[in-house]
């Protein structure tokens, strides 16, 4: 009995001594745009942290957790100092339920402390006597949050509110000369999708590439600009027939269509003696821009391997490794990249220094500074 007894005891004490100890150190609490969404709608979440215990320097660090049913991603982490040793840190995410049904979202959080000597140590002397900052970090157990999705009743293609416009270069074409037909979408909605504006069509070669213009995640989902392009080769009329792509507005709430354009494409038979045989090849004319092609590329493959013998593999190497880090130009390109490449790499406490040029009144020259910081960190791990 005793026993028991005390196992309960400890038990209650692992689990409560960590949200005591975070209530003492800072404040936090979630928000969420819609708790009951539908499936694919983007939802905004939001979580503050804000500084209680005032004797030293804190820094908050949330990230969530991955998982089939949803996909999360977050879209801004803004530090605002309210006065001396007293910070509140948002965190905004951009989330899609991929499940329906209730869905549990978990996140870790983590305080991290550090005195003003540690802070100003980052940043105090050569570049070969950088130092990290030392902090005492306690996790925090947070509560899921629990959503519940609801159902489309409909199949859809795409969820949100999007629009969709076409355009053919040529209505009237030689026999197995391409006509060219794009379609644009764009709208703001969820990215992952897949649809295709035309479908086989008999008697008819079809050659497609997708271009991305833009794909921007904001608080109501991605903003989205993507261009479909046909070249459609026969040696017959084409006929491209319209397409129902089927749609939900989150926005609206109600279903709609995107009906893409009809095109009759008229194809006009060459003369056997046009053609170089009696199959399907136009005529060919012999090209001199061959020849200064095939100079062209001698000489970049005879410069790409003299280069390669020639320099030493150390350098190679060392110039290669981080090459996007020292490719950066503002604290807000190496605040993505850390966020987002390096995120496993242990470098948290850089983000809010980058946050502070970029977000604060910090001075945008600490940004090399920094930058050189990283580096080295990144050639000791």
């Amino acid at each position: 009995m005793k026993n028991t007894l005390g196992k309960t005891v400890i038990l209650l004490f692992l689990f409560i001594t960590p949200n005591l100890l975070a209530n003492e150190l800072a404040t936090y609490d979630f928000s969420v745009s819609n708790k009951n969404p539908y499936l694919k709608e983007a939802v905004k979440i939001t979580f503050v942290a804000t500084q209680e215990d005032k004797e030293d320097v804190m820094f908050f660090f949330l990230e969530a957790k991955k998982s089939k049913d949803y996909k999360i991603i977050l879209l801004n982490k803004d530090a605002e100092k309210l006065e001396y040793h007293h910070k509140k840190t948002t965190f905004t995410y951009l989330f899609f339920p991929l499940s329906t049904g209730d869905i549990s979202i978990d996140f870790d959080f983590t305080i991290k402390v550090a005195s003003d000597k540690a802070v100003a140590q980052v940043y105090e002397g050569s570049r070969d006597n950088v130092k990290w900052i030392e902090t005492i970090n306690t996790k925090v157990k947070l509560n899921p949050l629990i959503l519940s999705v609801k159902s489309l009743e409909q199949r859809v293609d795409l969820v949100g509110d999007f629009v969709l416009t076409s355009k053919l270069d040529k209505q009237n074409i030689n026999a197995y000369e391409s006509a060219n037909v794009s379609y644009t979408l764009s709208g703001l909605g969820y990215d992952k999708f897949d649809i295709a504006p035309i479908d086989a069509i008999d008697h008819v070669d079809i050659f497609s590439d997708m271009t991305k213009h833009y794909e921007k995640a904001t608080q109501d989902g991605y903003d989205i600009k993507r261009e479909f392009n046909y070249a459609l080769v026969s040696d017959r009329t084409i006929n491209i027939e319209p397409k129902a792509i089927r749609c939900y507005s989150v926005k609206k709430e109600k279903y709609y269509t995107l009906k893409t354009q009809e095109y009759t494409i008229n194809v006009k038979n060459m003369a056997k003696q046009e053609l170089i045989d009696s199959v399907d090849f136009p005529k060919k004319e012999f090209e001199l821009t061959f020849l200064k092609d095939f100079f062209i590329y001698m000489i970049i493959f005879l410069s790409g391997y003299i280069t390669a013998k020639y320099t030493p593999i150390s350098f190679i190497k060392r110039n290669k490794k981080y090459r996007d880090i020292v490719e950066t130009t503002t604290p807000k390109e190496l605040l993505y990249l850390l966020m987002h490449k390096y995120q496993k790499r242990g470098l948290e406490v850089y983000y809010e220094a980058l946050n502070d040029i970029v977000y604060g009144n910090t001075s945008k020259s600490k940004f090399k500074k920094i930058k050189k910081a990283v580096l080295k960190e990144l050639n000791h791990l």
